[in-house]
């Protein structure tokens, strides 16, 4: 058994992208000849390629993704778009498949901490909260990560409970995995919790 957090939309994201460039094809041809001069075919396929090289990139793959069988814990994490973009190609082109950057023996693993972190939020850089795993191993090593992503929590919920029926204990001293059971964003509750930290 094996629960992937954070899926590639490879059918997504080739759908949308193709949809514009069907549409830009589209204005291009019941454009007249006085518009479409050759400035504006460079702008054409200017676009053309951004929406191929960036855009595609950009939609199939999320910013984190992670999965976890009774072997292994395997995550990675795309922090800048042009690491992104180089994993999409890489993937496409040579490895054919996905390729994590952090593999984690399940058999090696102590116990996970549940916390959270502070990170910036693009573009006006200002921070908001996210779940943090620290996985504490039998050798003394840590492993940290940030296991959410942000389009929903069934996934995330499901690997979680797969991960605590292979025995493995979560110390969740903010109770953080029951609050993620709650219809609300986490990120509310983990910015009440810095507060009451903040002021303690």
């Amino acid at each position: 058994m094996e629960y992937i957090v954070g899926k590639p939309k490879f059918k997504t994201a080739l759908l949308y992208v193709s949809g514009w460039i069907m549409f830009l094809i589209f204005l291009k041809m019941i454009g007249n000849t006085t518009w479409w001069e050759k400035e504006l075919n460079i702008v054409f396929i200017f676009i053309i390629l951004v929406l191929i090289i960036i855009v595609l990139p950009g939609l199939t793959y999320a910013e984190l993704m992670w999965k976890v069988n009774k072997d292994v814990i395997q995550y990675t994490y795309h922090d800048t778009m042009f690491i992104k973009i180089k994993a999409y190609f890489k993937h496409i082109l040579r490895k054919h498949h996905l390729e994590y950057q952090m593999t984690i023996n399940m058999n090696q693993i102590d116990y996970i901490a549940v916390t959270y972190t502070k990170i910036p939020r693009p573009p006006f850089g200002t921070l908001g909260y996210d779940i943090l795993f620290e996985i504490h191993m039998y050798d003394g090593s840590i492993y940290s990560f940030l296991p959410l992503p942000l389009e929903g929590k069934k996934p995330f919920i499901e690997a979680v409970t797969f991960i605590q029926q292979q025995g493995i204990q979560f110390k969740d001293r903010y109770h953080i995995l029951s609050e993620l059971l709650i219809d609300r964003p986490i990120s509310y509750y983990l910015e009440k919790i810095d507060k009451e930290n903040t002021y303690d």
